[in-house]
């Protein structure tokens, strides 16, 4: 009866032995399938990746073309457009309030001081004195304005 159990024993062990082997054996054999897939999916992404990157980069040349100086130049010339005068841009905050255009502010600044010297000086000419015939009085030339917007504003036609 030893020996019988002895055999049952082992039989028993054997089985056991067996079963864990398969079980081991299937467990690695779907972890190596696992990290296949794995590894698939990691090669296809870098792809998507280096696809998206090149694609990045082609944009980026047709955006910094479309935007060139010189290209939007003759887009405003083609359309007849100009640089903005004062007053054309208007500026707002987050909150959505209207602010105050530097360019507003500096050429208001520099009219203060001829307003100011235009009221010193007298209207017209004095009673008796004649005008020059034919001749109007000569204007000083107008100051331009820096252009303050990202490209060309549409000019009055």
């Amino acid at each position: 009866m030893k020996s019988m159990a002895m055999a049952k024993e082992w039989v028993l062990t054997l089985v056991f032995s067996v079963v864990s082997v398969l079980t081991l054996g299937l467990g690695l054999t779907w972890v190596n399938i696992e990290r296949v897939d794995m590894a698939y999916e990691l090669k296809r992404m870098q792809t998507d990746i280096e696809t998206q990157e090149a694609l990045i980069a082609k944009l980026n040349v047709e955006r910094n073309t479309l935007l060139s100086p010189e290209r939007l130049r003759c887009l405003a010339k083609e359309y007849g457009l100009s640089n903005a005068r004062p007053g054309q841009i208007r500026r707002l905050s987050e909150a959505g309030e209207e602010m105050p255009s530097p360019v507003i502010k500096s050429a208001q600044a520099q009219a203060a001081p001829v307003k100011k010297a235009a009221a010193q000086v007298p209207a017209g000419p004095a009673k008796g004195k004649k005008k020059s015939a034919g001749k109007s009085p000569a204007k000083p030339p107008a100051a331009k304005a820096p252009a303050v917007a990202a490209g060309p504003v549409k000019g009055d036609t």
